[in-house]
């Protein structure tokens, strides 16, 4: 029974793989207010459908190809918003609303997938993939979120940018994960190192 209810769940996946979801110069074409001008990045409007494309050099993945992945020691890195979070300017904990659970040994950094950051939060996301990687730039990164947010294509793109050179965006997030009834694990927010 296990096994027909998993493979049930991958082809459900699968289904909405294929969708027909739009290309991102399709919705940056119709809805070019939700976009920074200069970067191209999402800067309204996060919870949306996402498009079934993604710029170079950063890879669409699948929820296999993303297991397969991590399997084999990528970085999981979750960049799940947590909307009405902050960090205390104090010791940097991030003060979160509700718990989260991701992808089992991800690394969660909150609000790097806005798509404008402040100062902090740009050196946050530099360091902490530094800290997670080992300043080894070819190391594999999983980006995600939950389905249907911009955040980690955001995220996936900005990383890239950084140097990165393999860099792979699982835009079903926590939720596909769950849908396959692979594990979430709880995880808590890495803190901002404060000055």
């Amino acid at each position: 029974m296990r096994v027909i209810a998993a493979v049930i769940g991958l082809l459900l996946v699968w289904l909405a793989e294929v969708g027909v979801a739009e290309s991102y110069g399709d919705i940056r074409e119709r809805r070019s207010d939700l976009f920074h001008p200069e970067t191209g990045y999402r800067i309204a409007r996060h919870r949306a459908p996402v498009p079934d494309d993604i710029p170079m050099p950063v890879r669409r993945v699948s929820a296999l190809r993303a297991k397969m992945l991590l399997d084999r020691g990528a970085l999981a890195l979750d960049v799940y918003g947590a909307s009405q979070s902050r960090f205390d300017e104090l010791d940097g904990t991030w003060l979160v609303s509700e718990p989260r659970m991701s992808l089992p040994g991800a690394v969660w950094l909150p609000e790097v997938g806005r798509g404008v950051l402040e100062p902090v939060i740009e050196h946050y996301l530099q360091l902490e993939l530094e800290r997670a990687t080992g300043g080894k730039k070819a190391h594999a990164v999983v980006v995600f979120c939950v389905a249907d947010c911009w955040m980690s294509w955001n995220a996936a793109q900005r990383i890239a940018a950084l140097g990165y050179s393999r860099v792979h965006w699982y835009p079903h997030g926590t939720d596909g994960w769950a849908d396959l009834g692979w594990r979430l694990d709880p995880v808590e927010p890495v803190p901002v190192g404060v000055q």
